[in-house]
């Protein structure tokens, strides 16, 4: 038996194809009380060997995989692209979420998607405490925003000042701990080592790819790796789209492609792979945008080969970053 799920922020809806090719539709809150409920109404179809499958969207279905994969429950995380090719595939026009947990479980019934690994503990904890720094940065510059609006004389600016200091302590806090953990674990701090000998990645980008990028081992190669990042080419290049300017995808997992951006801007400066690479499509003709991600997606491949041979980068070696 198969089960697709389509997960949100609150609720997640499943859809379970039975051996009689029936299917059944539930849905459940995206909490610990909606996790259980879902495994007891698996259990009420004898469905607890069922092989449950989702699309990798970040946050909202890592609980839950966790959950699942801690109850013995067979699962897989598959990139939204391949979901998404499937459906085409079978012409589907209605896009509900019951639909959509319909035709991952017909994917995954159709492919028998890898089963899901969980990351290492380390991997796990620098990933929750790159998350947690990235929310302090952010409830930072709401209060900064808040406080340019206001006159330094009124009490309300000097209560939101306040929030910021504290925020900056929190994150100073936070930092020092990722820093500690890094230094602490020898896997960790060999791999930062090696993304930093990569010019364009710095520590900070080091730590957020870390955190947001399975090990290689994961992936047969780097453009698997691409794939699940969303740096994959989908520029349209026929008719009357030719001229049509490249953006971001927004399959693949939006936060490492964030992790990429600045490293990639660097990199297009002072990388001379990167750079020459980078060049040779604005004289192509190429708009910035498209080179830019192209150039992100460069940097992917060597940080692949880089991670994958564990060997520092070397702008000569080459023949394993393609």
């Amino acid at each position: 038996m198969e089960v697709g799920v389509d997960i949100s922020k609150l609720k997640f809806d499943v859809f379970l194809i039975n051996q009689m090719d029936k299917g059944k539709h539930a849905v459940f809150t995206n909490d610990e009380k909606g996790f259980v409920t879902f495994k007891k109404w698996l259990n009420s179809f004898d469905a607890l060997l069922a092989h449950v499958c989702l699309e990798a969207t970040g946050r909202y279905g890592e609980d839950l995989t966790l959950f699942l994969l801690n109850n013995n429950i067979k699962v897989s995380v598959v990139n939204p692209s391949r979901i998404k090719a499937f459906a085409r595939s079978e012409g589907v026009r209605v896009k509900t979420d019951k639909v959509d947990a319909g035709i991952i479980a017909r994917f995954c019934k159709a492919h028998n998607p890898e089963p899901w690994l969980a990351p290492p503990p380390e991997t796990q904890e620098i990933r929750d405490l790159y998350r947690c720094l990235q929310d302090l940065i952010d409830d930072k510059q709401r209060c900064k925003n808040r406080m340019e609006k206001l006159s330094d004389k009124k009490s309300s600016f000097k209560t939101w000042k306040k929030l910021v200091e504290n925020y900056e302590k929190q994150i100073e806090d936070v930092e020092k701990q990722i820093k500690a953990l890094i230094d602490s674990n020898d896997d960790l701090g060999k791999k930062e080592e090696l993304l930093e000998s990569i010019k364009g990645v710095g520590f900070k980008s080091s730590v957020a790819i870390l955190s947001e990028m399975p090990d290689v081992s994961a992936f047969e190669n780097a453009k698997q790796m691409a794939a699940f990042a969303g740096l994959t080419p989908s520029v349209r290049q026929s008719g009357s789209s030719l001229k049509c300017n490249g953006s971001l995808s927004k399959a693949g997992n939006v936060r490492l492609r964030k992790a990429l951006y600045m490293p990639a801007l660097v990199a297009i400066r002072h990388n001379p792979v990167i750079k020459a690479f980078y060049e040779r499509l604005l004289k192509k003709g190429k708009k910035k945008i498209v080179a830019l991600i192209a150039a992100m997606r460069k940097l992917l491949h060597i940080i692949f080969g880089v991670l994958k041979h564990q060997k520092p980068f070397e702008c000569e070696a080459k023949t394993w970053i393609n």
